[in-house]
């Protein structure tokens, strides 16, 4: 969340794109989806693209960016040459051949000039387009999906993806690469997707923009099945260890620069700043707010904005009618309240949505000069009590403690005589089933063993 992210995802509206103004709108598009990842990883990326672009023998300037978020996707979004990875799949991937071979398939969508073929359409595409949808960790992906949609980005056909996979079976070669590259991530991305459902459990159905994409099982297939055909001669490259290397301290989930969801509390170690959210109550940190959700409908948004002590009442009412709009609604008025030595406005409504009573409150607080930050909840009526505790538990943070709070990273180990998948998980940290997230962040199949030797991701707290 940015420190002056005012806008509310409860009444967030993407706006259409501008087409006279492309290199705006894909930053605009950028700092909607997490902002630019510029770690060392972005550079790797660009020169894999490059050699790619080169071998695709696509003359336009391309550019490749690395999204900093957790989702794993990758797409491209026309008019141009943008090809769009986020750290998620980079974190999920074990080769460069892998990376690739991603990059490959969305330069297929670029130089079969797919785009411009469907101009009806409005999707999302990209390779794990069909893997995301109501997997994803937070609702940044239907974000993804409405942003792409609006930049002109179109929904390819079953026949348009199988033909960018053919593509970058065809690109990998020339670049040097093993065709079997695109088999692997694509293995990459279903084992992602079965971690993802069993873990963390997925929720409504595919979306309209999804089911236009080919199977990841009928994917891989048809994959191997070229890669094999393949005739491309010479020692073709795999580089799992360079790849290894090029994530290593990588950031996982969180980057702290965002703040930090760690159990039920969020983190932001810049800002100095933390809540609890209620027992029970489920946290996504999201580029514009941070989202919390309860039973019953109950959802919380947390952001920031601009405000002096003396502007807060003004404040909270435009946070709320900006959820309002022109709805039926009853507003109170503003109290002054001190929560945790802080100066806050609590201010409450109620509104009707299908008829039944909604409440709503805009509880804002002031850290000093203009920093402002605020909560926007809804509950059904009677219920707002349940947020209470989170209201309560905002807090600055004092310098010491936020020094010490750093995000998770990959970290890459080699395996030794001994080392078995159960020991090398029990060395991460984290809330969950460690031993699942290993193996599915390093390839490995129910029961496969770990090798001597090998080199594996880990997942750890601290900075490199």
């Amino acid at each position: 969340m940015g420190r002056r992210a005012a806008t509310l995802i409860l009444a967030l509206a993407l706006a259409g794109p501008a087409a006279a103004q492309p290199a705006k709108e894909h930053a605009d598009f950028v700092a909607e989806l997490g902002g630019v990842y510029s770690g060392p990883q972005a550079r790797y990326v660009s020169q894999v693209g490059q050699r790619m672009a080169q071998a695709a023998g696509i003359r336009q300037n391309c550019s490749f960016t690395v999204l900093d978020t957790e989702v794993v996707n990758a797409f491209t979004a026309p008019p141009g040459c943008y090809v769009y990875v986020t750290r998620g799949l980079l974190s999920i991937m074990n080769s460069e051949a892998e990376l690739a071979a991603v990059l490959g398939h969305e330069l297929g969508h670029v130089a079969a000039s797919h785009a411009q073929r469907q101009q009806n359409a409005e999707a999302l595409s990209g390779l794990a387009a069909s893997l995301i949808g109501a997997a994803t960790k937070s609702d940044l992906a239907g974000a993804v999906a409405g942003r792409v949609a609006k930049l002109g980005t179109l929904s390819y056909s079953r026949s348009q993806e199988y033909e960018a996979d053919t593509l970058a079976i065809r690109y990998l070669p020339r670049a040097g690469y093993a065709p079997d590259g695109l088999t692997r991530v694509l293995g990459d991305l279903q084992r992602e997707d079965a971690y993802t459902t069993r873990v963390r459990g997925k929720t409504g159905g595919t979306p309209v923009w999804a089911r236009t994409h080919p199977l990841t099982t009928d994917r891989i297939a048809r994959a191997q099945a070229a890669a094999t055909a393949s005739t491309a001669g010479g020692p073709l490259l795999i580089e799992e260890t360079a790849y290894l290397l090029a994530v290593d301290g990588m950031p996982y989930d969180d980057d702290p620069v965002q703040g930090l969801v760690r159990g039920g509390a969020y983190i932001h170690p810049a800002l100095r700043i933390r809540f609890d959210a209620p027992r029970g109550f489920a946290m996504a940190n999201e580029p514009e707010a941070v989202r919390v959700t309860g039973p019953d409908g109950m959802l919380a948004e947390f952001s920031g904005g601009t405000a002096t002590a003396r502007q807060l009442p003004g404040y909270a009412e435009k946070a709320l009618r900006a959820i309002i709009r022109q709805g039926r609604s009853e507003m109170g008025g503003a109290r002054r309240v001190a929560i945790n030595g802080m100066e806050a406005v609590v201010l409450e409504a109620r509104a009707f949505s299908g008829g039944r009573p909604v409440d709503l409150i805009c509880v804002a607080y002031n850290l000093g000069g203009d920093e402002t930050y605020h909560f926007v909840a809804m509950a059904p009526a009677g219920r707002m009590t349940a947020f209470q505790p989170m209201f309560d538990s905002f807090r600055r943070l004092p310098e010491r403690e936020a020094a010490s709070v750093a995000g998770r990273r990959i970290a890459v180990a080699t395996a030794r005589n001994g080392d078995t998948a159960e020991s090398l998980s029990a060395r991460m940290t984290g809330d969950g089933d460690r031993l699942a997230l290993f193996r599915m962040l390093n390839g490995l199949e129910p029961g496969e063993a770990v090798r001597p030797g090998r080199q594996v991701k880990l997942v750890v707290d601290g900075r490199p």
